[in-house]
Parts: structure tokens; sequence; C-alpha cells
């Protein structure tokens, strides 16, 4: 999972007058010792090993990071911490799990993607309100206002927001060194892309053109393209994750269903994409691959795929290079930085939640405040300075050979706090500075809501297992639209009919009350 590497400039303060409400009902215990700058007399505070369960694996320096974490943490406030990383391909059953079956955790991490508003209504999670505003004066100062804001959860706070800009990065990776050696111009519109696809095809055999992602709807080609198109402003409802079977079209406060509407703009790129993959420039194995895209392309199999970047990793060219001398990426941007044209929500993707059973809530946000001081902050996402990486003026770094620590965007990732990469070529900081100011944007009308989809919670489940049988192989073209599209029709509209009547009320009730 991807995750924004860029500043957001003068916001933070804002969320200094955030109006905090609700009671948690949390023990005050470690009041006494709380203070602005996020430490702690440790002295007085019980030993307490808090449980954390992330996603992602062990990185090279989770061993040496995470002693320097807990050495500090002892220090500061009798404090120590276990990480539970667990693989993207199981954070959903085992999460579920260990809710479901009591299992000692303190803080997990949850997304609208996986099952945020789900656990929240169900409630396995605390209200944040009032630890926040005895024990996380950081969390509160490095996040502003409009996000706080825009991430609550019917009006209550059950997870802290994880972002630091107001829409993902996206663009296509592809090789520089092929569109060179083909004497094709740099790519800027997506005419153009297509023609560098059409000519890998022709001329390199050995590799593939094109790779889309299949588990995940976020990365199949129509969804990468549609959230780009500011003519027409689709997005999804989230209902399914990011599925577009039911969306928001402009700013009018509906929710289209694509089986009634057969969106044009979806299903234009719905046709594109079968010629793609008719014509041998999609992957013929894009829903059968098990690799991920970005390895493919990093050994020299793939030569383009979407990525949640506006810019090329330095890792990335240099195992590219390992593989192919001369080999070099380069980053497609069909993104639109007029400002104004991009509708956002300031919603984010990943949440880090306190476990409404947990012992030791007042410790939890005392520990997260403390990984939202910069120094701490820097060791768990960068490692040790000197080692791992090393500050590059005000508020960027340079890797060093074993740059890396243990978590970011689960755990900690705000606006403030992230440093920038001092190698950012000009035109990658241009469009991440660009999505990092809230004014750049028009402000979504759905802002605030969240769907719960306890009332049809069966017809959710029942159209996921529909979904899966078609709308990858359909938003990727392995699936002839005209045969396929009627199938997933006949199959799931009453059911996904059922769910746009749920969704719809709801939505009309979070309007007319704005």
């Amino acid at each position: 999972m991807a995750k924004s590497k860029h500043k957001i400039l003068g916001v933070a303060l804002l969320a200094l007058t955030i109006a905090l409400s609700g009671c948690s009902g949390a023990g005050g215990k470690d009041a006494s010792t709380a203070n602005n700058s996020g430490g702690t007399g440790a002295s007085s505070l019980e030993p307490v090993t808090l449980e954390i369960v992330v996603p992602g694996g062990k990185g090279a320096n989770f061993d040496e990071v995470l002693a320097e974490v807990n050495k500090r943490l002892k220090a500061e406030m009798n404090t120590q911490v276990k990480i539970t990383m667990v693989d993207f391909a199981d954070l959903n059953q085992k999460t579920n799990v260990m809710l479901a079956s009591g299992e000692s955790v303190d803080l997990i991490f949850d997304a609208p993607w996986l099952h945020l508003d789900t656990m929240a209504a169900q409630g396995y999670y605390e209200e944040l309100s009032e630890l926040l505003e005895k024990y996380g004066p950081n969390v509160l100062k490095t996040r502003p206002q409009q996000m706080w804001d825009a991430n609550k959860i019917n009006g209550s706070i059950y997870g802290v927001p994880l972002g630091n800009a107001y829409t993902q990065q996206r663009s296509v990776f592809i090789r520089k060194d092929l569109r060179e050696q083909l004497n094709l111009p740099p790519v800027k519109t997506y005419e153009e892309l297509k023609a560098y696809l059409y000519a890998i095809r022709d001329h390199y055999p050995g590799i593939t053109p094109l790779i889309a992602g299949a588990d995940d709807v976020t990365y199949t080609w129509v969804n990468w393209l549609i959230r780009d198109d500011t003519s027409v402003s689709i997005r999804p409802t989230n209902f399914a994750g990011a599925s577009l079977m039911l969306y928001y079209k402009g700013n009018d406060g509906k929710a289209y269903n694509f089986f009634e509407t057969k969106e044009p703009k979806i299903w234009s790129n719905i046709l594109d994409v079968r010629k793609l993959f008719v014509d041998k420039v999609m992957s013929q194995d894009v829903l059968t691959n098990k690799t991920s895209s970005a390895e493919m392309q990093l050994q020299n199999k793939v030569a383009a795929t979407p990525q949640m970047a506006f810019g090329i990793p330095k890792p990335f060219n240099d195992q590219l290079k390992q593989v192919v001398p001369d080999g070099e990426l380069e980053a497609v941007r069909l993104f639109d930085i007029t400002p104004g044209k991009n509708l956002s929500n300031f919603k984010m993707d990943n949440f880090i939640c306190i476990v409404k059973t947990s012992k030791h809530k007042d410790r939890a946000m005392m520990f997260l405040d403390w990984a939202n001081r910069q120094e701490n902050y820097d060791l768990l996402e960068r490692g040790i300075e000197g080692v791992n990486w090393k500050s590059v003026g005000d508020h960027q770094y340079e890797t060093l050979n074993n740059d890396g620590g243990i978590v970011s965007f689960q755990l900690m990732l705000n606006p403030v706090l992230e440093r920038e990469w001092a190698g950012t070529d000009e035109e990658t900081a241009k469009y991440s500075q660009f999505i990092a100011q809230a004014d750049n944007f028009t402000k979504d009308i759905m802002t605030g809501f969240s769907f719960d989809p306890t009332p049809v919670k069966n017809e959710v489940a029942q159209f996921a297992t529909i979904q899966a049988k078609y709308y990858s192989g359909l938003f990727n073209g392995a699936l002839d639209p005209d045969e396929y599209f009627v199938k997933f029709k006949a199959e799931g509209e009453t059911v996904l009919k059922k769910i746009q009547t749920e969704l719809q009320k709801q939505v009309d009730d979070f309007l007319a009350k704005k």
C-alpha cells in the first residue's frame, strides 16, 4: 500500500482549536504526567507493554530500530511496544479474528477500505476525543482541522487519521530508456501513453507492455484512468472499496448505479481497455498474476505499471539497473493540477485505532503522542539517524546504505513531520506540493459522510461475492464487456439496487443536516 511522502505547509496550528466532545471513559491515572512536549515522568508510571498490530512486513532494520524505540520509551514513559506485522493478504481475516476473539491488542490499524466503519459501528474501537484532549497534543497539532472534521464516523473520532495530502499520488511508471530508444517524446497524455504501449508491443516482444492490478480494484485500469478525469469527477462511494458500481459524479449529492446508467466515461474506458487486452498490450495474465507489478517492472518483464506515486523512488531505478544497466523509469502523470478542478473530501485512507478492550488506553494515546514528535517520528519511519538516513536542510533527508525504519502510514503519518527526499526532482515536487494544499481543491459535498453498511450488510457481502467474478475482468479488459456485463447485471442488479437505496437515504439524511 503506497503512501504520500510530502509536507502540507502552514495548516497544523489550526488543529489546536479543535472542538473536542464525547467522553471515552478512559482512566486518568497517567494524566498528571502528560505535558505538551509529549514527554512524561517515567518513574511515576507503572511499566506497560503495548501490543500494536499493523500491516506490512519487517524491514531489514526492524530489530535494531525497535530496540532504540523501546530504549527511548522506557526512559521517557516506562513503556515498551511489541509490534506485530500482518501481511496485507491476511489483514482482513486476521484483524477480524483478533477483534472478535478479544485478543490482547492495544493499537490496531484499520481503514475505510478494510473494515473501519463496520468495526467502529460494532463497538470495537474507543472514541478518542477525551484521550486526545488529555494525552494527544502532538497528535492534534500535527493534523489540520480539515482532517479531523472529515474523518469522523457519525460525528465521533474512532481512529487517528494517517495521511499528508488531500488526494493520493497517482501515475504510471514507464521505461524512459525504452521510450528514448523508440524515439518517442515525453508522455503527457493518455493517447501518447497508448502510443508508447503499442510501440513496446511491436518492438520488444519479450516485455509485456502493461499490467494493472486485479486483487485491489483501485489498481484496475479503468479505475486508474477515471480518477484523474476531472471532466466528470467520478469517484467511488466506498461501499465496496474503490468499486465504481456505485459512484458519485460531480458534486450533486447523488449515488449513481452503473447498472442503471452505464456511465459513458466508465463504459468507454471499459471498451478501451478491452481493446488493449485483445491487442495484447494489457498483460494476458492480468487476472491470475500474483507477482507485484512493481517487482515485474524492475525485473524487466513489464514496461508500464500504475503506481501510487508522482515520482520514481530512487531504490526502484537502483534495482532496475541491476537487471538492465541502462534502464531507467519515469512517471507519466495524468493528474490535473489546475486549482479547483479536483474535488476532495479530505478523507484519509488509513487510521490507527485504540481497541475498546485495551487495558492501557491512556498509555496507548501517550505513545501515539510520543510518535508524533519529530525525533521519534524520524526514528520510526527512517531508522537511526546517521546510520539509516541523514537530515538535509530543514525538512529533507538523504538515504544511507541501509535506509529504513519500522512504520509510517500504518501508525503516525501526518502533514507536518514528513520529510521530503532531497533528490526529488522539480516536476515531482510541483505535483506533490499541489496536492498538499487544501485550497487547490474544491470541497466535496460528501465531506464528513461515512456510509453505515449495517442495514444492508447481507447485501454488501452478497454483492462482494458477485462482483469478484466480474469486476476486475471487465475493468482490466480480460472479459468481453458485451457478454459479461450482461451476466454481471443479471446477478448483481437487484442486490446493488438495495445497497444504492440505503446509501442514498443516508446521503440525503447527511445533507439535510448540513
